[in-house]
């Protein structure tokens, strides 16, 4: 038997699955849960802790009280001190843009260059002890898009685990948890690599995996168009503008969730080959997919992944 539930967050719609009867109330336990992270973590709510520590930019620190919460955002903050394509304090390009939403422009040139001078990671101050953040400067804004969607998989990966599931689905927007055996009763999953020219129809190849966090971005998750011209939500930390890239999804196999959201977003971003060294410097593995539809995949995949195309 199978206990499965759909709700809509994060931004996306959602599904949990458990391949066993009567785990209603672990699932809506696990939608508790994610609904809270969603609400301290959210750039748009502004009841958010997120949307505080942004208006006390320049001010004075925050405390947080949640220690998992300062731990994800004190490894945001590392991630985006490497230079790789990531960056948490992309809050000021990221509000610029509205990309996704009705009032997404695209912004000046003057605009740009002023958000781009706040979002150095290096004016953050973080203080473990006391649990604060501290934005420096005026103006200046955190997104944890990009690294909180995996680390909300991975705290309800963490209950379903002490609950004792032996196999299900944790699906929140394309940041994908496979947890102990798949339908088939048995820990090897087939899944399925969506092909970005018809996203959510059919897929370009197919994965033999053990239980992994799965994470895919692409540039048909969420765009605008703006005086006749498409423009993705991929923004370069660098540039202030839409990636330019061949690239048109990747998909990050790895073993958290977090680690597979921040690397589909490195990957991403630095493309083919340089995004595929990328991530297996970090142990993991991935699948590229390019706008002209070219299959890649690191070199863990070679001989479990099958393109379908």
């Amino acid at each position: 038997m199978t206990t499965t539930t759909t709700f809509h967050g994060l931004g996306a719609d959602n599904t949990l699955t458990v391949y066993a009867d009567g785990a209603n109330e672990l699932l809506n336990q696990s939608i508790s849960m994610i609904n809270a992270y969603a609400h301290l973590l959210s750039l748009y709510d502004e009841a958010s802790l997120l949307t505080l520590i942004n208006k006390q930019a320049g001010k004075e620190p925050v405390h947080i009280p949640v220690r998992p919460v300062f731990n994800l955002i004190a490894q945001a903050i590392a991630w985006s001190k490497r230079g790789l394509g990531y960056n948490a304090l992309i809050g000021p390009i990221v509000k610029l843009w509205r990309i996704g939403f009705d009032d997404a422009h695209v912004p000046t040139a003057e605009e740009v260059t002023a958000a781009l001078a706040l979002t150095d990671p290096d004016l953050v101050e973080l203080d473990s002890e006391n649990q604060t953040v501290f934005l420096t400067k005026p103006g200046m804004a955190l997104d944890l898009g990009g690294i909180a969607k995996g680390f909300i998989v991975d705290q309800v990966y963490d209950l379903w685990d002490k609950t004792g599931v032996e196999g299900g689905l944790i699906d929140l927007g394309g940041n994908q948890r496979l947890v102990g055996n798949a339908a088939s009763g048995v820990p090897l999953w087939q899944w399925p690599i969506t092909d970005p020219r018809t996203p959510g129809k059919r897929s370009i190849a197919t994965l033999t995996t053990t239980p992994k966090a799965v994470v895919t971005t692409g540039i048909y998750e969420r765009h605008s168009e703006i005086n006749g011209k498409e423009y993705h939500h991929l923004l370069d930390p660098n540039t202030g503008y839409p990636v330019e890239s061949d690239m048109a999804s990747i998909t990050v196999v790895a073993d958290s969730g977090l680690i597979g959201d921040v690397l589909s977003s490195i990957g991403f971003y630095a493309g083919i080959p340089a995004g595929y060294d990328a991530v297996e410097a970090e142990g993991e593995e991935a699948i590229f997919v390019t706008k002209d539809t070219r299959v890649y995949q690191t070199s863990g995949l070679r001989e479990t992944l099958a393109v379908t195309m």
